[in-house]
């Protein structure tokens, strides 16, 4: 017989008792501690918590019902079992210290083997999973008796072969619910749902002739293992029979308890019922230990989660920052592309108001000198050419003042943040900036149907709308100038055409805020659709593009959880590009801005 490892501590053993019984137990490979009271036993608890406890039948300080009402109370302390050393057999003491949670109950003078058996017993581990028991309700404890007409048990106390077993209704009447197995062969306990069909005790007939006993209970034990429950098994052998060679064979086969058939009727339901009780105490404590582990995981899971969602909003924080530092960086690039047609918009009138500063300045002299002479008509024509003079360089000056403000609203660094945008001046401000680059030979057609308000990026419009319109006059511009060269004659009029409109989304309930802007160019070979938005990729020559302005674009569409695709343009000939982003409900665009 062999146990694994742990830790006994003996309370109140005379110095004679505990050296043999420490040696007993020291050869079968486990600690032996010993403490004098009760008292000292509980103040020992505070570094280490033994195994098991085997207490003398009297202590000096307390009582063995003390001692044990003292451990139940205690969840830490609840589950460790007690096994109470009694000076002679007692069968009246034995069973009030079991009603009083003692586990088991020997005598000094017992068979060293028997009492290894009962100290194996209360050590040996279970392989049920505490999570999937039912817990949290009140259940009647089960009982499960294996025997058959002729057995043992059958006939113990009086019992008819005509009549149910004694003991069934013994145990019915103490509060137990019991069930009758007198075919083994139909007992599986993964027939038993978990919970208050399954067997808490299995009291097994050892000396039943229809089966073999000690094999149904080895059985029985395998299957527990199998379907991680557990149930104690108690062995009835015959009066007489009760031997440590046969407590040996029992336990290896499985059984917890052994009793003889000479065992008073309420001593047995006493061993029984300290069976379910320990069983019982087992499961809870191994329940509120499991719950403690999960607890722990999930505060651990919860504690990573925070630090993952901290590290992923700091990362979002930089993405957002880098993506607005990217979309800044393609503005100053176009801005250098068109830098020399602004500074044409802006020659031109300085120009303008410049050269009428002279004709201004002498027609007030000649409106002076008229007045002098008392020549009103002249002063009054004088004066009407100034205001005429005037009234162009105001008009030239007003122009320079659009071009600086949208250039000011253009060059915001505010892009990443999600803000409302009136759509449609969004692309006049764009528009203005980029006539110089579409000349008078491409008409630009807006048909803008869609609502003017969308909660987004000011870059969905200032970055991403400019960088297509303005390849789109690119492309116009170099078909233009191959046409030039080959001698052809001018098509129809070349045309980019920008609409928007609300369509039903496609990959989310609600609706998109879908702008379309298709051009007359030579479009985009079908081989090469997938990558115009590849970073660095670009079909200009070389030095004319960064090949940035397209992927900085598909950045902020998929910030916008968007999407950016180029087709054909059927009815122009050239390229179409089409955006979707989630169009927002005005309570979401409150949300999202606060």
């Amino acid at each position: 017989m062999t146990v694994g490892s742990g830790t006994v501590l003996l309370v109140g053993l005379d110095p004679v008792g505990e050296g043999a019984f420490s040696s007993l137990l020291t050869q079968r490979g486990l600690q032996v501690q010993s403490v004098s009271t009760g008292c000292q036993a509980f103040a020992g608890f505070e570094s280490q918590l033994p195994d098991l406890l085997v207490v003398a039948g009297t202590l000096p300080d307390m009582s063995v019902a003390r001692l044990c009402q003292r451990l139940r109370v205690n969840a830490v302390t609840r589950s460790i079992p007690v096994l109470v050393l009694l000076e002679a057999p007692d069968a009246e003491q034995e069973r009030l210290l079991l009603e009083q949670g003692a586990d088991a109950c020997l005598s000094r003078q017992a068979d060293p083997a028997f009492l290894m058996f009962r100290v194996c017993g209360l050590l040996r581990e279970n392989d049920e999973d505490p999570l999937s028991r039912a817990g949290g309700t009140f259940r009647q404890p089960s009982v499960a008796i294996a025997t058959a007409p002729g057995g043992l048990l059958w006939s113990w106390r009086g019992g008819g072969r005509d009549a149910p077993p004694v003991l069934q209704d013994l145990l019915r009447r103490h509060g137990a619910t019991v069930s009758l197995i007198d075919d083994p062969a139909d007992f599986n306990l993964a027939n038993c749902p978990v919970g208050k069909d399954q067997p808490d005790c299995l009291v097994v007939d050892l000396a039943c002739p229809s089966f073999d006993g000690l094999a149904f209970a080895h059985t029985v034990v395998a299957m527990r293992r199998r379907t991680r429950q557990c149930m104690r098994v108690l062995g009835m052998v015959e009066g007489g029979q009760l031997s440590g060679q046969m407590a040996s064979v029992a336990f290896s086969a499985g059984v917890d308890d052994l009793v003889d058939a000479d065992i008073a009727p309420d001593l047995l339901v006493a061993r029984i019922s300290s069976l379910v009780r320990r069983k019982m105490v087992q499961d809870e404590t191994r329940r509120e230990e499991a719950h403690i582990e999960s607890a722990r995981a999930r505060m651990a899971l919860a504690d990573a989660l925070r630090r993952v969602n901290a590290d992923l909003a700091s990362a979002n924080r930089k993405l957002i920052e880098a993506q607005a530092k990217l979309v800044q960086s393609a503005k100053m690039a176009s801005l250098g592309e068109l830098a020399a047609g602004i500074a044409h918009e802006f020659n031109n009138p300085l120009a303008f108001v410049l050269a009428h500063e002279n004709t201004v300045n002498r027609s007030i002299s000649r409106a002076l000198s008229a007045v002098r002479e008392g020549d009103t008509l002249a002063a009054e024509q004088a004066l009407a050419k100034s205001s005429e003079r005037l009234a162009a360089s105001l008009i030239g000056l007003s122009r320079m003042r659009d071009l600086v403000v949208s250039l000011r609203r253009f060059s915001r660094l505010e892009e990443g943040e999600f803000s409302r945008l009136d759509v449609p001046e969004a692309i006049d401000m764009v528009l203005t900036l980029l006539a110089p680059k579409l000349g008078q030979n491409i008409r630009v057609i807006c048909a803008l149907d869609a609502p003017p308000d969308l909660f987004c990026q000011a870059a969905l419009v200032n970055q991403v709308v400019m960088n297509i319109v303005s390849n789109a006059a690119d492309a116009i511009t170099e078909k233009q100038r191959e046409q030039e060269a080959a001698g052809l004659a001018a098509g129809e009029e070349d045309r980019i055409e920008i609409t928007s409109s609300l369509e039903p989304a496609t990959t989310h309930t609600g609706q998109d805020y879908v702008i379309r802007i298709s051009d007359t160019g030579p479009g985009v070979p079908k081989d090469l659709q997938e990558r115009v938005f590849e970073p660095f990729f670009t079909t200009k020559p070389v030095g004319s593009g960064t090949g940035l302005g397209l992927a900085t674009a598909y950045g902020v569409v998929q910030a916008h959880d968007g999407s950016i695709v180029v087709t054909d343009a059927r009815e122009n000939g050239g390229a179409c590009f089409t955006l979707r982003v989630p169009y927002r409900a005005e309570e979401e665009r409150r949300t999202h801005a606060a």
